[in-house]
């Protein structure tokens, strides 16, 4: 088979793993049932694009293997706005959001115990779960979590809910004052039962989190935003270690984005404890060991095995990037396959997943592969990764187009903080509302920039990328990753 004919048979699958309906056949799985539902981790936290929806699926479609019943509630469209208006005033700041978080996370699990054919339903502690879920949602259970929001209501006397069950409509619920209750009453009841339940029955319950930061650049400025969810976050990290004391086998667990997760302590001091119970995803390649059957290319090579037959093993990628025939340079150096792509991504499966979906399309429209084929898909490729950017970074620089622009001027020599302050002066960016120093650092947050220092015989980089903690360093100079040079060369506003 020719490289070229393998590599327009595989199925890259969709960058985005939310999205990818055939995940189940090209799972990388890295021991994450053992790592993140038999341990006890209660967030997972990682980059946008480290794969955190895709584990989230890949871990709920396996219940049936593990006879475990879990509950995936995704925030996508969830009315986080109404939720922002649900703070409890008996919780000072940042925890005022804990009542409504525990009574969704309670109200889902006593939903999972009614509907679970393994429970024992003739004890009292069932007959009255199955009577609080029966009287409160009726028979839809579907979006508990955004139903439990959208008819809760903040008065004088605490959190109340509306009934949804058969005495009456949500319409109504919302509207009358028969069937609102305190939550924090509730929550009480709702908690003794159901931890008097499964320490009896020791059946296994999941509840996972999902798109917590879907509606992150709405509230990026908003102060509530970052305290509902360090509410959330507390809310698990105490409800989690108290379900473990009945059932070890009953968990909750949030996935969220590093750059989120990682402002908790500015708002909050006391966050730096969820760090025992925290799972990172983390594909950077950062020493010379890491490049040894590295994550990034196992996770392409099984694509390819699962398309292509006639491949399988480590050789399955360079079969197709076969240096030997696409004579692939960089610096005036023959550069190898793997490692060229790499240095363009941030180290992410939506990167390289996305690089090499572009070499395909390439290949396709060209009719071969070669050098000039994958510098063709890495323009279109820079040239996606910039858009990704421009999504994320327009909520905080409104004026997108300008900021790229000006980056297109500092080219890709490493450029000290003097120069790029002079440059962003004189090129009087005024509508891009910050310093330059605040944009230099904000630049490196997101990866678009990396410091560098010249060694003896080579150049070392930092950057966020490898370590998320790191930080700017305003006495080295920076450059341009190099993924997005190409897109800012072509890039047209």
């Amino acid at each position: 088979m020719k490289a070229l004919t393998a590599l327009i048979s595989t199925d890259f699958g969709n960058p985005d793993g939310l999205h990818d309906h055939n995940i189940e056949n090209y799972f990388l799985d890295q021991g994450y049932w053992n790592k993140i539902v038999e341990s006890e981790i209660y967030f997972v936290i990682g980059r946008k694009g480290t794969g955190k929806s895709a584990i989230y699926n890949w871990i709920h479609n396996r219940q049936e293997d593990h006879n475990q019943l879990i509950s995936n509630l995704s925030f996508r469209s969830f009315p986080f706005e109404k939720l922002l208006k649900l703070s409890d005033d008996d919780y000072s700041r940042p925890n005022q959001y804990r009542s409504i978080w525990k009574y969704i996370i309670l109200s889902e699990l006593a939903k999972q115990i009614v509907t679970d054919e393994g429970n024992d339903s003739f004890s009292d502690e069932y007959k009255e779960l199955y009577k609080f879920v029966d009287s409160k949602f009726g028979k839809d259970l579907n979006q508990l979590h955004s139903k439990i929001t959208t008819t809760s209501r903040k008065t004088d006397s605490g959190l109340k809910f509306a009934n949804l069950g058969f005495s009456s409509t949500a319409e109504k619920a919302i509207t009358i004052e028969d069937g609102l209750e305190n939550i924090s009453e509730i929550n009480i009841r709702l908690e003794n039962l159901i931890t008097s339940y499964i320490s009896l029955s020791q059946r296994p319950y999941l509840v996972q989190f999902d798109q917590l930061d879907d509606n992150y650049t709405l509230y990026i400025d908003n102060r509530k935003y970052f305290e509902s969810l360090i509410s959330l976050f507390k809310v698990l990290y105490e409800l989690n270690a108290s379900l473990r004391n009945y059932n070890k086998k009953v968990k909750v667990i949030a996935y969220l984005r590093s750059d989120i997760f990682h402002q908790f302590s500015s708002h909050d001091p006391d966050s730096a404890k969820f760090d025992f119970h925290t799972h990172y995803l983390n594909w950077a390649i950062i020493n010379k060991d890491d490049w040894y059957n590295p994550p990034l290319l196992n996770l392409i090579n099984i694509r390819i095995e699962n398309s292509v037959k006639e491949l399988s093993g480590n050789s399955s990628f360079y079969y197709i990037f076969n240096n030997e025939f696409i004579n692939l340079e960089e610096n005036k150096k023959r550069a190898d396959p793997f490692r060229y792509i790499i240095h363009r991504t941030f180290h992410r499966p939506r990167d390289i997943i996305q690089f090499c979906i572009k070499t395909q399309e390439m290949a396709k429209k060209l009719n071969r592969l070669d050098f000039k084929t994958i510098k063709s898909a890495e323009k279109e490729y820079s040239s996606w990764l910039i858009d990704e950017l421009k999504n994320e970074i327009s909520p905080v620089i409104p004026a997108t187009d300008m900021l790229f622009t000006f980056l297109r001027t500092l080219g890709s020599k490493p450029f000290s903080r003097e120069y790029f302050k002079r440059k962003f002066l004189q090129e009087r960016n005024k509508s891009i509302n910050k310093s330059p120093e605040a944009l230099l650092r904000y630049l490196y947050e997101l990866g678009i920039i990396q410091n560098v220092k010249n060694k003896k015989f080579h150049t070392e980089r930092y950057s966020i990328v490898r370590n998320e903690k790191s930080n700017y360093d305003p006495n080295m100079k920076a450059e341009l990753h190099t993924g997005i040079l190409k897109g800012l060369h072509n890039y047209i506003n």
